[in-house]
């Protein structure tokens, strides 16, 4: 949990329910929130407003890029979160394991391009899995017979 001392960090859209919710779940001195309201113009941003709701955010700090790009991942990886599917879930139980189990092989199997390690040219590049740059473990599991 967060306090004082290491605040969460949330940023969202202009939806007010978000800050009704964050203030139901946390103590305003703990968490650091946010706003990015983005301004459109013929389906085109042309404009972005960050607002400060509470915290010591900072307004460069507000920022929905990396969310934005998580959820469409979610979608390609996941067939229960692709739009008019005929894989879907008829509990909400069932989501919430596939979307673990989803998690966990994304940060723990799979190498991601970006945190490979460089090596010199025609040799092949070190894969790394998000766990593997984070030093939590040291190798990828399921090669080789690690798993």
């Amino acid at each position: 949990m967060p306090d004082t001392d290491n605040k969460a960090t949330f940023v969202s859209d202009g939806n007010d329910q978000y800050t009704t919710a964050l203030l139901g779940n946390f103590d305003p001195d703990t968490i650091n929130y946010g706003q990015l309201v983005k301004e459109r113009k013929g389906g085109r941003v042309v404009g972005k407003t960050r607002t400060i709701i509470f915290g010591d955010l900072e307004a460069g700090d507000i920022e929905t890029v990396y969310v934005e790009r998580y959820n469409p991942t979610l979608r390609h990886g996941i067939s229960r979160l692709v739009r008019k599917s005929l894989c879907f879930s008829k509990c909400k139980n069932m989501l919430d394991d596939h979307r673990d189990l989803y998690q966990c092989y994304t940060n723990l199997i799979r190498p991601h391009l970006t945190l490979a390690i460089e090596t010199p040219k025609r040799v092949r590049n070190i894969e790394r899995t998000p766990c593997m740059a984070e030093g939590i473990t040291k190798i990828i599991p399921g090669r080789g017979g690690n798993f």
